[in-house]
């Protein structure tokens, strides 16, 4: 009966539904039910790094090596489990987790990368039957996308009929740190296939929920069996985007095997070191251009000024009256009349406002002379508004104010003219008494009284003035905008910084205010390209002063800017995406041709560009791998030049002459130190620097 059982579950049930068989066989045979509570399990594997889901990590029980369930594409699970179950949660790669389940219905889990020790192959003329072989390739830099081509080779022994092979490529930016997953390749045994298959309900592509890694999978074939060897063979090509293509970069390959149950082999290598690049060496330089097209700059703003105009006018002793004769008032009302001319004749201006200011000398009684003041200021306000032309007038607010002036003015003006005796007279009486009348008084009795004070100085404080108030729209001038800039250059308008930053001389003062308009004015794009033009012409690009700006409704010149900025950057696909809508013309016609180049577009360009320069044309051959006419080509290159010899290293390395290849390199070394570090990033030489060590 047990021989019949055995060959029953070994023959007939798959691995999963003969754990379900026996866990059934176990609860008829009457455990404890307590042992044998389920609960529903679900919850979310993150990468710690980034807590990003992780997807296709493996469930298993660790007793029983049972898998409950792989992640989704969020990194979530659920399935049936019982408490006190202690579960593995492995993915390649990555720290195996263990859990054991509680009453806690969710778990979050989060799971770290392994540092995998990489160990050395030495090919002593045998074949590997135990390792999985990556050939070792070349990253390949088109625009920002890098290319990764390699195969796989499987040793049939490592290969069971019921095994999957995954193979994670991923790609390390070294300078950075930072390391990212490219698309996986599957290679699934036919048996373990159709179980997987059969477990997903004939439908493993499910989106969601079928295996999370099926899109990936290569089902085992003859047609995978490496002509004149027993193992398989497997090619894999994949590309991904990458931002700082400059950076310095490997490629890394993590490989596992695994059954319905464990991970039965897990490995790690190196398949390239550096980036294949010969563009890199593309010598191209554009000058940037400030904004022309006046239907993107601001319009000139109109600023309302305020402004004041004085008439002095003067009165007979005693008089509310003034003569109009008088040369003195004729010469001020004349003045007056031109300034309401001018008024009236600019257009935007408006007069807001007369006030007038009466004064009367202290000669006299206070309460006469304060009434002759004001009665001579409702004369002079009568007669003043008679001059407003009408369609001004009834806008306007006439106010007036009148007053006495002290015996202390008096004594001020006797001190400007050196009077100082007489005025300390003076200023004694104005001590001596409170009183205004009583100071007058006293001040009358002076002996120099008549002959000065009565006859030069009292007149002099018989007046009555105006004060007209006068609203004016125009342009501010750049002076006046930049009084305004200093106080506070946020209460500049658009049209006003650009008038500012484009009067000014200095280089960092000019971008300091470009910089500051854009602050207050986020959609200045006048500024914005100034700015940038600047940066790119002083050879410190910046593409994101542009990059809200650029596109179908910008004008060329922010497109080609844009452009100019995002190559220097390293973003050629961004650039590329800018010039569309750049115009192919004379100016930008290189612009264009170096893009494309740079995007990987080369035969079309090829031309175009190879007219720049021998150098140029020499490194464009390089990335079209026409690698004997560009060795025929090094050699017109000048001598005198490290790059040249750099180059002809380049060339003869890909010539397989790696002795000759290194001298060269070496003598690029001698001339320039610094192209050592580039080497060492650089898959095209950077194997001369691994044989040297």
């Amino acid at each position: 009966m047990k021989k019949d059982m055995k060959n029953l579950f070994g023959t007939i049930l798959s691995p999963r539904v003969r754990w379900a068989v026996l866990a059934a066989m176990t609860l008829w045979l009457g455990l404890p039910a307590k042992a044998q509570e389920a609960i529903r399990l679900t919850g979310v594997v993150t990468a710690k790094a980034d807590k990003e889901p992780l997807i296709g990590v493996n469930i298993s029980d660790a007793a029983t090596k049972r898998a409950y369930a792989t992640t989704d594409v969020d990194g979530r699970f659920a399935f049936n489990v019982h408490v006190g179950t202690t579960l593995h949660f492995s993915m390649v790669g990555l720290k195996t987790v263990t859990v054991k389940v509680k009453s806690a219905k969710f778990l979050d889990i989060q799971m770290e990368e392994e540092n995998i020790s990489l160990k050395e192959v030495v090919v002593a003329a045998k074949q590997i039957t135990d390792k999985i072989m990556p050939e070792p390739t070349d990253i390949e830099v088109k625009g920002n996308y890098f290319h990764v081509r390699t195969r796989v080779r499987v040793p049939r022994e490592m290969f069971a009929h019921n095994t999957r092979l995954v193979v994670q490529p991923i790609l390390n930016d070294v300078t950075r740190g930072e390391f990212r997953a490219m698309r996986p390749m599957v290679y699934d045994a036919r048996e373990y296939n159709r179980t997987q298959d059969r477990l997903y309900n004939f439908d493993i592509a499910d989106s969601t929920a079928g295996d999370p890694l099926a899109r990936y999978i290569t089902v085992k074939s003859k047609a995978m069996r490496e002509k004149n060897r027993t193992n398989d063979i497997i090619g894999y090509s994949d590309s991904i985007y990458v931002e700082h293509v400059k950076d310095e970069f490997s490629c890394d390959v993590y490989m596992a095997i695994e059954n319905y149950n464990r991970i039965l082999y897990r490995d790690t290598t190196i398949i390239a070191r550096g980036t294949v690049n010969p563009l890199r060496w593309l010598d191209y330089s554009f000058a940037a251009g400030e904004l022309t097209d006046s239907a993107f700059m601001p319009k000139p703003e109109m600023q309302l000024r305020d402004s004041r105009g004085e008439v002095n006018l003067q009165f007979p002793i005693g008089k509310s009256v003034f003569d109009t004769a008088n040369p003195q008032n004729a010469a001020e009302i004349e003045k007056m009349k031109q300034q309401l001319q001018q008024i009236a004749s600019t257009k935007d201006a408006t007069l807001q406002s007369l006030a007038m200011e009466g004064t009367s000398s202290p000669d006299g009684r206070y309460a006469s002379n304060l009434t002759l003041a004001q009665r001579r200021m409702d004369f002079a306000v009568n007669y003043l508004r008679q001059q407003v032309p009408e369609d001004m007038r009834r806008s306007m607010k006439f106010t007036s104010k009148a007053s006495v002036a002290p015996w202390t003015e008096v004594a001020r003006r006797m001190r400007a003219d050196s009077l100082d005796t007489e005025a300390a007279q003076v200023e004694a009486a104005i001590k001596r008494y409170a009183n205004i009348d009583a100071q007058g008084r006293a001040i009358r009795r002076l002996t120099f009284y008549t002959r000065l004070i009565e006859g030069r100085y009292l007149p002099q404080l018989r007046k009555v003035g105006y004060v007209m108030n006068y609203s004016i729209f125009r342009q501010l001038t750049t002076d006046e905008i930049r009084e305004l800039y200093n106080k506070d250059y946020k209460q500049l308008s658009r049209f006003e910084f650009f008038k500012l930053y484009r009067s000014e001389t200095d280089q960092a003062k000019r971008e300091q205010i470009q910089r500051q308009a854009l602050e207050m004015y986020p959609s200045f794009m006048a500024a914005a390209n100034d700015l940038a033009s600047s940066l790119i012409n002083r050879r410190v690009p910046d593409a994101q002063v542009l990059r809200p700006f650029a596109g179908a409704k910008a004008p060329q010149v922010v497109n080609t800017n844009q452009m100019i900025a995002l190559l220097s950057a390293g973003l050629y696909t961004e650039a590329d995406s800018v010039a569309q809508f750049v115009t192919d013309n004379e100016a930008s016609h290189l612009l264009l041709a170096v893009n494309a180049v740079l995007n990987g577009r080369y035969d079309d360009n090829f031309a175009t560009v190879a007219k720049t320069g021998k150098r140029n044309e020499l490194v464009m051959l390089l990335a079209m791998k026409r690698d004997k006419e560009a060795a025929d080509l090094v050699k017109q290159l000048p001598e005198d030049e490290a790059i040249t010899h750099y180059l002809q290293a380049i060339c003869l390395n890909r010539m397989d002459d790696p002795v000759d290849a290194y001298k060269a390199l070496k003598k690029a070394f001698e001339m320039d130190p610094s192209l050592e570090k580039i080497a060492r990033v650089d898959g095209d030489v950077n194997d001369l620097l691994l044989d040297k060590k």
